[in-house]
């Protein structure tokens, strides 16, 4: 295999170099190393490069200073790589167009998986690199079902999305129609649970004009309005057993009638759907039909909730803060603070609720950086206030006499202490609860010096 991607290391730990280095080569990518800021300038402006894994602390100036010039001058995916304990610089990198960021000690494997994904991202004629993923996420856990649905999105197997309310199931199923062979063919949604069963199949199928009390004028239905194109049904558990015979109907003969009408309409239509029910149980229940059941999951796609991937918060936190300047057309920043504390917060809503909780405080806010009075002023919910003043600062003199940082540690080793409590020591399942590496919780514990 040939050698496809130059990548440059940015990092005065010269061992740390070669290890990533050496990773890299496994994965026949070509790379460059440089040990200070202006060395790594330097190699970006003869060598074309297409990623660049940077160290928040140089020797002659910060990997922050490296990344302003690098998205000023060039549009170079850049990953940073931040110190045990240092979420402002994080924070800021992120703010500042860095792609992804990762805590020392770093994984190899995980690191190697990032680069490779970044530099698979296509290039317009201008050689530009063209952004294709719309649906914000880096965590690992998402990564897995994002390296799934790559491998099925151009073929024409069902997808059943399963997760709780609110995970971003609607935006995936989107996802995967944008990034297929069907792109410029429609995308037709409908939540089936908030149609009333009367009405879900002129709905779904279509009626013609006199078929029915009120029928005043001909309605194609979502099924053909989706021909050649993907329809997600989303909220599929909900649909009722007489429903489900005739959605069936369709999946297997690929061919549809309106009510009203004699004629049956041929379709080509991908199906999506999704639901926060286990259809497996309603299946055993006998209240969701086998057959459509695995009809519908020829390909299954679990998303987990937001509080089990917590590395997604700050990316989707700036995309949103982004999205809504250009919506609300205003310039707000969003303070270190706030991001922590929203990354802090387990968020039963999911995304959902995240996304709402930010646009409130951009709403309110007019002009300047939405900072934790803005957070405390908008949100009703006073579980993720209390997360913020109470609970690891012991008393609100050590909780003003200590900087950022040391609060930060603070709240980091509760967290810690309380998760391994919760797995009766378990490390493996204490860091799936955190959403961090095992190998990262052990070494915060022998930092924090807490023992097993």
């Amino acid at each position: 295999m040939t050698v496809t991607w130059n990548v440059l290391i940015v990092d005065d730990e010269g061992q740390l170099c070669k290890l990533i280095a050496r990773k890299l080569q496994k994965a026949h990518l070509r790379t460059f190393v440089a040990q200070n800021g202006q060395e790594a300038l330097n190699i970006i402006s003869k060598t074309n490069i297409d990623a660049v894994i940077l160290d928040y602390m140089l020797p002659d100036m910060t990997g922050i200073d490296v990344l302003k010039v690098i998205k000023k001058e060039k549009d170079i995916p850049v990953i940073m790589l931040t110190s045990y304990g240092n979420v402002e610089s994080a924070v800021l990198a992120m703010k500042l167009g860095a792609t992804d960021y990762l805590n020392k000690p770093i994984e190899l494997e995980e690191l190697k998986n990032i680069v490779v994904k970044v530099c698979q991202q296509p290039r317009g004629d201008d050689g530009v690199r063209v952004s294709t993923q719309r649906f914000v996420s880096q965590s690992e856990k998402m990564n897995k079902v994002m390296e799934l649905v790559q491998r099925v999105k151009d073929t024409e197997a069902s997808i059943l999305i399963l997760g709780e309310s609110g995970v971003g199931k609607t935006a995936l199923a989107k996802w995967i129609h944008e990034n297929s062979v069907r792109k410029d063919k429609p995308f037709v949604a409908i939540n089936c649970a908030a149609i009333p069963e009367t009405l879900l199949e002129s709905e779904l199928f279509g009626f013609r004009k006199g078929s029915f009390t009120g029928a005043t004028s001909s309605q194609k239905g979502k099924f053909l309005a989706a021909d050649g194109g993907t329809i997600f049904l989303d909220e599929i558990g909900e649909i009722s057993l007489s429903m489900q015979v005739k959605l069936l109907h369709v999946i297997e003969e690929k061919k549809i009638m309106q009510l009203g009408s004699n004629e049956y309409h041929s379709l080509d239509v991908r199906i999506i759907a999704a639901t926060n029910k286990s259809l497996k149980k309603l299946v055993q229940e006998q209240k969701f039909r086998e057959d459509l059941y695995y009809r519908l999951n020829l390909m299954e796609v679990e998303i987990p909730p937001l509080r089990e991937r917590k590395e997604d918060i700050i990316p989707l936190v700036y995309h949103q803060i982004e999205k809504l300047n250009k919506k609300y057309k205003k310039q707000l920043a969003i303070h270190p603070k706030v991001v922590q504390q929203l990354s802090s917060h387990l968020w039963p809503g999911n995304i959902r609720e995240l996304l709402n909780t930010i646009e409130r405080m951009h709403i309110l806010k007019r002009i300047g950086t939405i900072d934790l009075a803005d957070l405390e002023d908008s949100y009703t919910n006073k579980q993720l206030i209390h997360v913020d003043h109470t609970p690891t600062i012991h008393n609100e003199q050590k909780a003003i006499s200590n900087n950022l940082s040391q609060v930060l540690e603070e709240v980091e080793e509760q967290m810690i202490k309380k998760a391994l409590n919760e797995t009766n020591d378990n490390q493996t399942k204490a860091a799936e609860k955190l959403g961090i590496a095992r190998h990262t919780l052990i070494y915060k514990m022998k930092k924090m010096g807490i023992k097993p």
